[in-house]
Order: structure tokens, then C-alpha cells, then sequence
């Protein structure tokens, strides 16, 4: 493996974001993708298209999805229609408003929150697993960021 090749960072980028996300979050990138370094050479952010997607947790090198990263990601909750407005208002998402989880999401992995038509309302942290999320008590996502109402790209 060289590691001056200039496609090494983008390869080993898509390698990491399939590893967290799955592999059908990286087949949805279509767009290019631009990485900034800190002063160190470490990887910082995560550019799609110009857009802010992903940005790095310092303790323990996880990429955290934005509001535009999240539009990319196969792990949804749906919630009800009802709390849209209070989710983009920057609340987090009860266990009793949740409609549907995808089987792939994992308690303590990030989420997308989306409405019953697929738009993005949120991006966050699942508290609880698909299991406890039938008790329909407490709150299922930590909201980290919210969704102007950024249509998804096509699959």
C-alpha cells in the first residue's frame, strides 16, 4: 500500500465511513468529497460538494454526521408528524413519537431522524435499542443537529 498515492485518504475516508455507517451510506456519496487536516495532518472535517457532512470527535476519532452528512445515512428513526416542528426546534425525539427504526441502527450510534415521507428533520445519537423503544418511554434520540428540510438524494 502507498501511502503518498493522493486517492489513499479518499479510499481510506470511504473505508471508515462504511465501517460506521454501513456500505450503503457510502454508495448514496456521489459527490466529491474534500477532506481538512489540522495542523497535526490528522483528518478535521469532511466537505460533500462544498457542504460541511461530518466533522471528527476528538476523543475517540469517530466521524459525527452534520445536517448534511445525515441526508447520506442509512440508519433512520421515522418519527410521527406531529413533532416535526418541536424536533427542528432543536428538542429531542420521544420513544413514544417513534413509528419506525431500521435494523441496522445500534444504541449509541448516530441516526438520522426523518418524517413519515422520508424528509430529514434531525441528526442525533439512538439512546435506546429498537427493543426498549416499544416500551414508549423517555427519550429515544439525543438531537445533536437539525434539518432545514434538505430534500435526500436519489438512490
Amino acid at each position: 500500500m502507498n501511502l503518498f498515492n493522493k486517492n489513499y485518504p479518499v479510499r481510506a475516508l470511504l473505508n471508515l465511513l462504511a465501517y460506521l455507517y454501513g456500505r450503503g451510506a457510502v454508495e448514496k456519496i456521489t459527490g466529491r468529497l474534500e477532506v481538512e487536516y489540522n495542523k497535526w495532518g490528522r483528518m478535521k472535517n469532511v466537505y460533500i460538494d462544498g457542504k460541511l457532512a461530518f466533522v471528527l470527535r476528538n476523543n475517540d476519532g469517530y466521524l459525527l454526521p452534520t445536517a448534511h452528512g445525515a441526508v447520506y445515512m442509512t440508519r433512520r428513526v421515522v418519527i410521527s408528524s406531529e413533532v416535526v416542528e418541536y424536533i427542528r426546534g432543536g428538542r429531542n425525539v420521544p420513544a413514544k413519537y417513534v413509528i419506525d427504526i431500521t435494523p441496522e441502527a445500534r444504541p449509541n450510534g448516530e441516526v438520522a431522524v426523518v418524517n413519515p415521507s422520508g424528509e430529514l428533520v434531525a441528526v442525533g445519537r439512538l439512546i435506546y435499542s429498537a427493543r426498549e423503544l416499544t416500551l414508549g418511554r423517555g427519550y429515544a434520540v439525543k438531537v445533536r443537529a437539525v434539518s432545514s428540510g434538505e430534500p435526500p438524494p436519489e438512490s
